[in-house]
């Protein structure tokens, strides 16, 4: 097995990929472009990061040099960033790639694209990026995200390494939460199982100071369905959806505001509002989902209780509640609750309006509980 360069060390529960990654270095011959693809919060970016630095320091990756502390920082010039604009990597972007492609690197051996959301290529911008893929300069490398290969265009597919990533166990979640936050014995497993693989929710829980409040609303919200209590529920998260969507918007706007060194010209106002338009879309669908995850997390919870399997249960802080409240007669009845749930999700990514498909989710919650 390839020993790892000082730089991958801290990449958590992805040991397969880090050593595939660490091979390709050793060899001296990386790929042009890589995809890097496993759900949400596997550790795709930090991966990325890393490995961009490997490709820019001249000892493959020290995690020591002047290169490699620029590239930890976010602050390398050789390596650059792109992520979607609301739903799609757009064509503009993708000719700003193109305009830059062949400028030498500025102070290392490599130039890096890390390119996220790679399933976000429209047939125009991925038709406009296919020959930069396959031919670039020999000193750029390119780095795609994705949480599925199924998701992003076969002819971007072909032309990629892929690499991938699993969810992070729950083991190593609650060691990383327990050594690095303070959280309780009782906590750290709740959200370690909680997050279901996605290291990067489980630090948001323990970061952010407003999400397990959000948390544990979603989860009273499912608590009194079970209940039998359902009066207004859709009508609470949907604001509390759009609400926490709100606040995340104007956060990206400010971070955005202050990239902007003083002196430089900013985006057209028009071209402004439809990127803020399309951050706040994007919000409000990262939050509709953890609130669906969240509701999901509680019904599943409800099913392993009523089957006499306490030990899979995910929200470990409400094991007493879910125990008190499950009944192995209604076994059927939370298993179609996820049905519902998993209909409503359908639904909403065709941009249905928000509180009517949640109004219709708790209908149908109503009939099946």
């Amino acid at each position: 097995m390839t020993e790892l360069p000082t730089i991958f060390r801290g990449l958590i529960g992805q040991d397969r990929a880090a050593s595939m990654l660490a091979a390709a270095l050793a060899q001296g011959e990386p790929s042009h472009a890589y995809l890097f693809h496993g759900p949400r919060g596997a550790g795709k970016f930090p991966a990325a990061l890393k490995f961009a630095a490997a490709l820019c320091c001249e000892q493959g990756g020290c995690g020591e040099c002047p290169s490699c502390e620029k590239a930890a920082r976010g602050v390398h010039p050789d390596i650059e960033v792109i992520a979607p604009v609301g739903s799609f990597v757009t064509v503009d972007q993708v000719r700003e790639i193109n305009r830059n492609l062949n400028l030498r690197p500025h102070e290392s051996r490599a130039r890096v694209f890390i390119i996220r959301g790679a399933g976000s290529f429209n047939s125009e911008s991925a038709n406009a990026f296919l020959k930069s893929l396959e031919e670039p300069p020999p000193f750029v490398y390119f780095l795609l995200l994705a949480e599925r290969v199924a998701s992003t265009l076969a002819t971007i597919v072909s032309r990629c390494q892929p690499v991938r990533f699993g969810p992070v166990p729950a083991a190593d979640i609650e060691a990383y939460l327990l050594e690095h936050y303070q959280v309780s014995e009782v906590v750290a497993p709740a959200y370690a199982r909680v997050c279901r693989g996605d290291l990067e929710l489980a630090k948001a829980l323990c970061i952010d100071p407003d999400l397990p409040a959000r948390r544990q609303s979603y989860l009273q919200i499912a608590e009194n369905l079970s209940r039998g209590s359902w009066e207004g529920g859709a009508g609470q998260m949907a604001a509390a959806i759009m609400a926490a969507a709100s606040r995340a918007g104007e956060t990206a706007e400010a971070e955005e505001d202050e990239a902007v060194p003083e002196g430089f010209l900013t985006a057209p106002k028009k071209r402004r509002e439809q990127d803020a338009h399309r951050r706040a879309g994007q919000a409000q669908r990262r939050e509709l989902h953890l609130a669906l995850d969240f509701l999901e997390s509680w019904f599943r919870d409800m099913m392993a209780m009523a089957a006499g399997a306490g030990d899979a249960v995910l929200n470990r802080d409400y094991e007493l509640e879910l125990e008190n409240l499950a009944l192995p007669s209604k076994l059927g009845n939370y298993r179609r609750a996820l049905e519902a749930i998993e209909a409503a999700r359908s639904k909403l990514s065709y941009n249905v309006e928000l509180e009517l498909a949640l109004q219709a989710m708790f209908y149908q919650l109503q009939e099946v509980l």
